[in-house]
């Protein structure tokens, strides 16, 4: 089918593009409209972004391009069949990963947007209970969203079309409450139809070009080369039509008399003002509020709303460590201590899924009651992003739009934000002008985690964000801290410093993050003495306990067939219990269950009157608690054990089958296999 394919597409020469020479490589690119990445016009030509990169690199090359149009589904399935030869334009997705090779350099990064009729809003996920969203078939952005839907339990009734444009329509025609497109594709035609944009987006995605899995490894190579060297030149062509096909999209257009470098100056200069005034009015504050002091009556007014805003701040920040279900993979810590004049300090940690663990800190400007109310926005605000978004630079960078944009008092706030995956100890974040946590070795030594530093929230919507990561192993920690703890100071006015604040970590080395976060507060107030402190103090302690521990999550014992050894066993359940934090009821459940299942082994197992060996293994994998019991007895399943009506005699039941069907019910499953003459088997009972 491939070659006919060639013979036609050489004869017929359909959609060419830019071709080299007649003994050039022919190369069969599959294209869909998904403009501005590729696209037909209305004349029959192709264009687009991944288009002038092909025309430029074929020209290099020595290729001959033909491209070859379809549906995205349609492309799918003939780059996976090898009928075309490349594809621009893919994100990696589960449904086709295992069938496409992906080239290395991205073309772009788009994300999905949400798009509805003008007036409805959508932004609760529980309004598509039942809704219709139209799709297109095999996008990512379509399979990113019906995968999230589903876990919130959320069933909305989704229309496959053949492409973006039909989605658009869908939904102008009212065929359809909601529809999702590439965020630039909508950008583009969004103003040809009777639709809106909601504040929904979602799933920020690379696109590569694509080829056959284990196909044309040397077009991946040269692609790959051409555009590392198209990205290195700020003049290239790569460049020239990204500026080309997204203008509107992303890029202001100025007047030809006004100079970028003015422009970029004049920015500077806002910035600047914008800053210095900030902290000119922060200066006025203070003093009118020193001056408020001099009389009683303006004295307890303040007293009055500083009291309001410590309660507003103090409600919206965890006051229990265990507010996140306890897991075994980190221990936290984390405490506020208001200044008289209330700053704006906050915290929060929570799950965004079962294994990452999102931790915040912040600092708004100003104080009193507006400054906690701001807080108590930028808080919820965050949180909010934190469950929608899915990386750190995107959920900054979302909450600043909101907020730039309707902030005439100019507050602003810092902040840092990580995700810490509890499988791999990676830590992923953004600090928007906060202050650089600290990473803490496990001999004590601490390092600044100074990339990523990004602008504050609120003081410009076009502000950019950026993240980085890092690695924690086992026993590794962090420390999270605002300036109120480096900025405290003596009575001879000595800042207590960045440096004194390490010193005291590195003191802290075999101490819980509870014990750390005390010994600071203990040594900070050695330092100031009595002089009150001008700003909160906020300190968030995290250690992190690597999963893979075997020596930890792993213990075995050797019994002897005597029932004398259901003591050893309740024994190394319960302290393995405890280790793990095992709640009580299911401790119970696994004890009951063991006992039945071992009484059965001793009691049916043998027959010989012999001394033999059972072996009882305890493990821990993720929520679950895993117990296998190996023996040299008798081939027996007791998987097979049913149970016996009730006016069954008892001399005619299953020997131990009661009791095994006890056990049966009271895990969460059970299998059983028979290896090298031994009966295995492994039960399994989720504690969390």
């Amino acid at each position: 089918m491939r070659t006919t394919l060639l013979l036609i597409l050489s004869t017929l020469a359909i959609f060419p593009g830019a071709a080299a020479s007649a003994d050039g490589r022919r190369v069969i690119v599959g294209i869909h409209q998904n403009t501005p990445l590729i696209f037909t016009d209305s004349d029959g030509r192709i264009k687009g972004i991944a288009a002038d990169i092909l025309s430029h690199i074929a020209a290099r090359q020595a290729w001959k391009i033909y491209y070859f149009p379809g549906s995205l589904t349609q492309c799918n399935q003939r780059l996976a069949q090898g009928i075309i030869d490349l594809m621009p334009g893919v994100a990696k997705s589960t449904p086709w990963e295992s069938q496409f090779d992906y080239c290395h350099a991205t073309i772009v990064v788009n994300w999905g947007q949400l798009y509805v009729h003008p007036g409805d809003t959508f932004s609760d996920l529980l309004a598509f209970e039942g809704k219709e969203i139209a799709v297109v078939k095999a996008d990512v952005y379509y399979e990113y969203m019906k995968t999230i839907l589903e876990k919130f339990d959320i069933h909305p009734r989704f229309i496959e079309v053949e492409d973006y444009g039909h989605v658009l329509a869908m939904v102008d025609r009212n065929k359809a409450m909601a529809g999702i497109v590439p965020r630039l594709y909508g950008t583009y035609y969004e103003k040809r139809f009777r639709v809106a944009k909601s504040p929904i987006s979602f799933r920020p995605t690379e696109l590569h070009f694509a080829v056959g899995k284990g196909r044309n490894g040397d077009l991946m190579a040269a692609l790959d080369r051409h555009l590392h060297q198209l990205k290195a030149n700020p003049n290239s062509i790569f460049y020239q039509s990204l500026d080309r096909w997204t203008q509107g999209v992303r890029k202001v257009t100025f007047p030809l008399w006004l100079k970028p470098l003015w422009v970029v100056g004049a920015i500077v200069l806002i910035m600047a003002l914008i800053l210095l005034g900030n902290l000119f009015l922060r200066r006025q504050v203070k003093r009118q509020t020193e001056a408020l002091k001099t009389t009683i009556a303006e004295k307890e007014k303040i007293e009055s709303e500083l009291t309001v805003a410590r309660e507003i701040q103090l409600q919206l920040v965890p006051q229990n460590p265990h507010m996140v279900p306890r897991r075994t993979e980190f221990d936290i810590y984390a405490t506020l201590e208001p200044a008289r004049e209330v700053g704006g300090d906050f915290y929060d940690y929570f799950f965004i899924d079962r294994n990452a663990l999102c931790l915040i800190i912040g600092d708004v400007s100003g104080k009193g009651v507006p400054a906690a109310l701001f807080m108590a926005m930028a808080k919820t605000m965050l949180k909010s992003a934190a469950r929608l978004l899915v990386e750190p630079e995107y959920i900054l960078a979302d909450v600043n739009r909101e907020i730039a944009r309707n902030n005439p008092s100019l507050t602003f706030v810092t902040v840092f934000l990580g995700i810490l995956d509890l499988n791999s100890g990676t830590l992923t974040y953004t600090s928007a002008g906060h202050n650089p946590p600290l990473f803490i070795g496990r001999k004590g030594n601490c390092v600044l985690l100074g990339e990523a530093q990004c602008p504050a929230i609120g003081l410009d919507d076009t502000s950019q964000y950026r993240q980085a990561s890092v690695q924690l192993k086992h026993k590794e920690g962090l420390l999270l801290f605002t300036d109120g703890v480096i900025e405290a100071h003596n009575d001879q006015n000595h800042l207590f410093t960045q440096e004194a604040l390490m010193k005291a970590i590195s003191l802290t080395v075999d101490l819980s993050p509870k014990e750390r976060v005390e010994a600071v507060l203990n040594r900070v107030s050695e330092f100031t003495g009595n002089h009150p402190s001008d700003d909160d103090i906020t300190l968030l302690s995290l250690t992190y306990f690597s999963p893979i521990r075997a020596e930890e999550n792993l213990r075995t014992i050797y019994l002897k067939n005597d029932l004398g050894e259901l003591n050893r066993i309740n024994e190394t359940i319960h302290a393995f219990a405890d280790a793990v934090v095992c709640p009580a009821v299911v401790v119970h459940d696994i004890a009951l269950a063991m006992e039945e299942v071992f009484s059965n082994i001793v009691f049916y197992g043998f027959g010989d009157g012999l001394d033999h060996t059972i072996i009882f293994h305890i493990a821990v994998e993720t929520d679950t608690l895993i117990l296998t019991l190996q023996d040299d007895g008798i081939p027996f399943n007791p998987l097979n054990v049913q149970a016996s009506r009730d006016e069954t005699p008892l001399e005619d039941r299953d020997k131990g089958g009661m009791g095994i069907i006890l056990a049966k019910n009271l895990m969460d499953r059970m299998d059983y296999h028979r290896e090298q003459g031994r009966n295995i088997l492994r039960m399994e009972k989720r504690y969390r």
